[in-house]
């Protein structure tokens, strides 16, 4: 049986170790995410659900291609809004646990393939409109960013 106070111990210890891993610079910066959020009109592209609260508690940034050290990784073209707070829940769960969905919509890039997210459409607006997102952070109707 647990006494209240390891408990609470516990908690403050858990909460410390999730704060110190979002502190670290492994992602987009603030900037970038604001742009990427703008851009998606603040909800996730693929269910449309309204994206509010902290990132990385209820909502993500997803990296289509995945991290993999390109100059254009942490990039506008390479980012999408979504919900689910990590790998395993929300639309951003989905994308990583259903590739074979996934890669069709845009949403998932082979790492191993290489893609250029530049040339990749992706399937927007709940399913409704394929666009291709641009280096500075828009939509656009062909690639290479012509709206």
């Amino acid at each position: 049986m647990l006494r209240r106070d390891s408990t609470v111990g516990r908690r403050k210890q858990i909460k410390r170790v999730l704060l110190s891993r979002r502190s670290r610079a492994t992602g987009p910066d603030a900037a970038t995410v604001e742009l990427v959020l703008d851009r998606d009109s603040r909800r996730c592209i693929c269910c449309g659900i309204g994206l509010s609260g902290e990132r990385g508690w209820g909502w993500s940034i997803h990296h289509r291609r995945g991290r993999d050290g390109k100059p254009d990784s942490h990039q506008p073209q390479n980012l999408i809004s979504v919900c689910g707070a990590d790998n395993h829940s929300g639309c951003h769960g989905r994308i990583h646990q259903r590739r074979s969905e996934s890669e069709p919509a845009g949403w998932w890039l082979s790492r191993v393939a290489g893609t250029d997210p530049l040339t990749v459409a992706v399937l927007v607006d709940h399913g409704s409109r394929w666009v291709y997102l641009t280096a500075d952070g828009r939509y656009a109707d062909e690639p290479g960013g012509e709206s």
